[in-house]
């Protein structure tokens, strides 16, 4: 009995030690629960997190305890008494915010707890030139240390090149992952390889421009292997991860409604000599009309090394045009031979776009909705060209009575219409390669605009045959090629998902969803009859689907002073990809009627379908201890359709670790706000094209007159092909100081990547042109910094400052045994592009001036530069190191921000200035009087005596194609004025029908300065996102946009 007494009496005893305290938790901003939040009894170790009511139960509290620390990543943290019942309310904190980033697999993360590099820039940020950008990664151009990303300006609707730490493959995409709320959205182009070369074609854009950035939540940029490696073979480049906006509680009716008008004008064109006319010599033709003799410029010759401007009465072609067409009818009129009064400038046109979004969103404590509509219309600088796009999107949850069971949905729908865009490179109707390669320097483009089409439809050109012959000898009248000779194109688009997810226990959870990305892309091109070169029309359609079916277990829970997050899932993705192309043989038959049976002879066509699928597991685990130490690691087993059997199946690993160390030193170094050191490895790999493992056919309807068959591919597969691996190695130190006023982050990192699949040039007495093989090794280091400040903050102004600075080496460290080089491709005229051992990949190859010992350009007998007898290593296309720096200033309720970007090395080869030597276009052609008094180059000659040879300046102008293509390479360093934006957000009354309003006007692309940027934009060269860079085939004008933009919330 007595035992019994004293049991029952230290029982009691116990129990009058602790407590019972339960609590919910909920959000400030909309109200709901706030599920995951953190809930500790200060200075112990008991705690829990609230479930998915935002609930919660601590079963033994000490009595002595009396405060609980409630925090959640965004939130400000709270502590409140200790009751038997709590409620506590949660602010957001744009601080914490921002250090609350979406990371692989879609999970939001605390940043401090990462182990490696990810970016994120939000929403409103790309909103800012909202008029001025067509693609939204451009936005992010200077923005994110180590993330490349260049394009023309003025290529409407254009490609542009995305690189993340440099290029890992050698033929294969370097292209990064891109991901939209969970959906891998295909990101490339379909540009021709002549596109990307510079050798004409129309460059159609990267399909990421679908994104509609007004959609947009924030984007993150995981940058490294670590940050990535969950994806597998599809993230080998990086991911950049788009998290778009979601239905939430808000003051008013949830509708937001926003308005932009932009003005893109020409800011960067070529310098061109005004000196000199067109033709070949310094006399005019002498021709005679109705018993009267004329001045008769050589327009047969599309070069300007014809008579100087002095005045003289000449019988022009547009005088010839009027005559022809009025019928010949008494005398022609004469012209005056000058430059012209309206130049190549006036050609372009004042692009104006409109861009109209409207959402509405609300939520309940069961669901959310939002609903967005955005319509964009754009008139182009390029005379006829437009482009329309119409974007739909529906994002939508709810929840069961039990808050156990979401159902969700995130949909959009793409609709793009484009017309005249331009064409691109060293192409017939790019009017850039007509303005500047070839061509006359006396015409007005008032004139060409005025007779470009007959009263009987044929064409008026300037290049005529001959005065009585006005048949095209070269080059349309560029109103003719803007106008008959144009293209157009669609795209409509499905992408989104639908899913569930289902709450086990309040710390873990089940979810399974299915992605799809769907479109079909149309294009439509065509050359009139009676154009300079043959008619013809042609009309390809792409289709492609992706389908991925995604289950996952999510485990997220507390164990005293640990915290340990955990996901396992399953991935089945199948995609299909149809082409159809059909194009007219031998002309048209009958002018301005575009159908393939309207082809002189029996049009030729072609379809090819491609299918792939890749079936994978992975899983991740993450164990943190006191907020202060972190260790992560992940698996991904990737089973892809595309490697041979028995030799498809490659795991990745990768694990990261993080220290803050902040934590034990803020105590003794107030000073300090912030510091981690982290370090990570990872394996990811990147696997190849369908049907490079098995031998396909071609179907050919005729081996000999009766007989159809098949014809072999000329590319040797290989059925033991393996896998691209990247071994990556990352290391880095944040620090933020004096409460985070200052600060910087610095990455360094190697990876390298073997077994590149190359498809390496064979003989042709094999049977085949290339064969597909494993072989070579990329080498990637570099080291990237970000520094943050604020200088100055004061009551009512604040002053922000950041700059971003990275550096990649790349080097290719081996091919094939005794092979040292692998060719991308060639230029149209002089150059190619390549892989050479121990260069960086993407060297420029061609002949390269001869040196003497002292490093002197030697000169030949005749007076010009020395040429090399083969090709040498001309520079390399990829820069060595690029940045940003943007500064940010804020008024009371206005502001102010500032981006200028750069980049340092690299170089590329310009077959403009090569071209517009050679005829006499350029301004360095007539410059310092050249033509009349010659030129002597500094040099010396073979026996090293200085050299004194002049040569005319004609023979000058004409050497820069017949000497060295050195001649022609320039670097591509530049300083841009990247962008400018000023705002006022007027201040509101809570009860005010209109929420919010704000104002606000951008400019974009506004200057440019560099070493060689007198003629050309070095950005502008860009027409494909592939691996072919660093040739310029007649490039498009340089792009200033601006305009202004309105925001309303009610």
């Amino acid at each position: 009995m007595l035992l019994l007494t004293c049991l029952f009496v230290g029982i009691g005893l116990v129990t009058a030690q602790t407590q019972r305290v339960t609590g919910n938790v909920t959000s400030e901003e909309d109200g709901l629960p706030v599920v995951g939040a953190s809930v500790l009894v200060k200075g112990t170790t008991v705690g829990t997190i609230t479930d998915i009511d935002g609930n919660f139960t601590l079963s033994s509290v000490p009595t002595s305890a009396k405060v609980l620390q409630v925090s959640y990543i965004g939130m400000q943290s709270q502590e409140v008494a200790i009751k038997p019942s709590v409620k506590v309310v949660l602010k957001s904190d744009a601080k914490a915010l921002d250090e609350v980033v979406v990371t692989a697999l879609g999970i939001s993360r605390e940043k401090k707890s990462l182990g490696y590099s990810v970016s994120e820039v939000k929403g409103d940020e790309l909103l800012k030139s909202r008029g001025g950008v067509s693609n939204p990664v451009n936005a992010l151009q200077g923005k994110v240390a180590g993330l490349q990303i260049a394009g023309g300006s003025g290529n409407m609707g254009g490609s542009s090149k995305v690189l993340i730490r440099g290029v890992s493959s050698l033929s294969g995409n370097n292209q990064p992952l891109f991901i939209v709320d969970g959906v891998p959205i295909e990101g490339s182009d379909y540009n021709s390889a002549d596109t990307q070369r510079g050798a004409g074609g129309y460059d159609y854009g990267n399909l990421i421009q679908d994104i509609n950035p007004d959609d947009i939540e924030s984007l993150s940029v995981l940058k490294g292997a670590n940050a990535s490696a969950l994806y597998g073979s599809r993230a080998s480049n990086g991911v950049i991860m788009i998290t778009t906006k979601k239905g939430k509680k808000g003051e008013g009716y949830g509708v937001t409604f926003s308005s932009s008008v932009g003005f893109e004008v020409v800011n960067k064109l070529p310098q061109m000599q005004r000196l000199y006319g067109g033709g070949y010599g310094s006399t005019f033709e002498q021709v005679s009309i109705n018993g009267k003799v004329y001045n008769y410029p050589d327009y047969a010759t599309d070069e300007s090394w014809g008579p100087k401007y002095e005045g003289q009465s000449v019988l022009s072609w547009y005088d010839l045009a009027k005559w022809e067409a009025g019928g010949q009818v008494g005398d022609p009129t004469t012209s005056i031979w000058q430059a012209p009064k309206h130049d190549i400038e006036d050609f372009f046109e004042t692009g104006v776009s409109f861009a109209n979004s409207i959402s509405v969103t609300q939520a309940t404590d069961r669901a959310s909705v939002r609903l967005s509509y955005t319509n964009t219309d754009l008139k182009g600088y390029m005379p006829n060209s437009s482009m329309k796009k119409n974007v739909f999107n529906i994002s939508a949850s709810t929840v069961s009575a039990d808050k156990k069971l979401e159902v969700f949905t995130n949909l959009t729908y793409f609709n793009s219409a484009a017309k005249g865009r331009s064409e691109t490179g060293y192409a017939d109707n790019n009017v850039m390669q007509k303005f500047v390669q070839w061509g006359h320097r006396e015409l007005d483009m008032t004139e060409l605009k005025d007779m470009y089409i007959m009263p009987d439809g044929t064409q008026a050109t300037w290049n005529r045959s001959g005065w009585d012959d006005p048949t095209p000898a070269y080059s349309n009248n560029p109103y003719w090629s803007r106008y008959k000779n144009y293209q157009n194109d669609t795209r409509n688009r499905v992408y989104g998902n639908v899913g569930a997810s289902y709450q086990i226990t309040n710390y873990l959870k089940a979810q399974y969803k299915v992605n799809l990305d769907f479109f079909v892309d149309k294009q439509f091109e065509r050359n009139a009859v009676y154009s300079q070169e043959q008619s013809k029309y042609k009309e390809i359609s792409r289709q492609q689907y992706e389908l991925n079916n995604e289950f996952m277990l999510m485990f997220n829970k507390s164990f005293g002073d640990y915290s340990v997050t955990a996901n396992a899932g399953a991935n089945l993705m199948k995609s299909n990809y149809e082409y159809v192309l059909g194009e007219t043989v031998g002309g048209l038959a009958i002018a301005d009627f575009y159908n393939l049976k309207n082809s002189v002879s029996s049009p030729t066509s072609a379809n090819i379908r491609k299918k792939r699928a890749t079936n994978s597991l992975f899983g991740n685990v993450s164990v943190g201890w006191k907020s202060m130490m972190y260790l992560e690691g992940s698996l991904r087993n990737d089973w892809s359709s595309t490697l041979p059997d028995g030799n498809n199946s490659y795991i990745y690993p990768s694990v990261t670790g993080s220290f803050i160390f902040s934590e034990l030193l803020k105590e003794d170094f107030e000073w300090l706000s912030f510091g981690k050191i982290r370090l990570g490895y990872a394996e990811v790999g990147n696997d190849t094209d369908p049907y490079r493992i098995i031998d396909t056919y071609t179907q050919y309807t005729n081996v000999d007159s009766s007989t159809p068959g098949y014809i072999m591919s000329t590319e040797l597969k290989n059925t033991g092909l393996k896998p691209e691996r990247t071994y990556s190695y990352e290391a880095g130190l944040e620090m933020n100081f004096l409460n985070n006023r200052l600060g910087f982050e610095a990455t360094y990192y190697y990876a390298k990547t073997k077994n590149q699949i190359i498809p390496l040039s064979v003989s042709g007495s094999t049977g085949y042109l290339t064969r597909v093989i494993n072989a070579g090794l990329i080498e990637n280091k570099g080291l990237e910094l970000a520094f943050h400040a604020t200088p100055l903050k004061l009551a009512d102004f604040e002053w922000n400052t950041s700059l971003t600075v990275a550096s990649n080496k790349n080097k290719v460290k081996e091919l094939l045994d005794g092979v040292d080089y692998y060719r991308l491709a060639s230029a149209p005229f002089k150059v190619e592009v390549g892989a050479r051992v121990n260069e960086a990949y993407g060297v420029i190859m061609g002949t390269n001036f001869v040196y003497d010992e002292k490093g002197n350009k030697v000169i030949d007998e005749e007076g010009n530069y020395a040429a090399t007898n083969g090709n040498e290593k001309l520079g390399s296309i990829y820069p060595d190191f690029t940045g940003g720096w943007t500064n940010t200033f804020k008024y009371k309720n206005l502001d102010l921000s500032v981006l200028l970007d750069f980049s340092k090395g690299g170089k590329y080869f310009s077959t403009s200035y090569m071209w517009g030597m050679y005829s006499g276009m350029l301004e360095e052609s007539a410059a310092n009087n050249i033509r009349e008094d010659g030129i002597i180059l500094d040099g010396v000659q073979e026996d090293g005596s200085k050299n004194t040879v002049k040569i005319s300046g004609q023979t000058y102008g004409e050497s820069h194609y017949s000497g060295p293509a050195a001649q022609n390479v320039f670097k591509s360093d530049y300083i841009k004025l990247r962008e400018i934006n000023v705002g006022y957000s007027f201040p509101m009354n809570k009860s005010a029908f209109i929420k919010s309003l704000r104002l606000s006007a951008y400019g974009r692309n506004l200057a440019v300065w560099g070493p060689d940027t007198k003629h050309f934009d070095p950005e502008s060269i860009v027409t494909g996102s592939g691996n072919v860079q660093g040739i310029e085939g007649a490039a498009l004008p340089g792009i200033a946009s601006f305009g202004f933009n309105v925001s309303v919330k009610f």
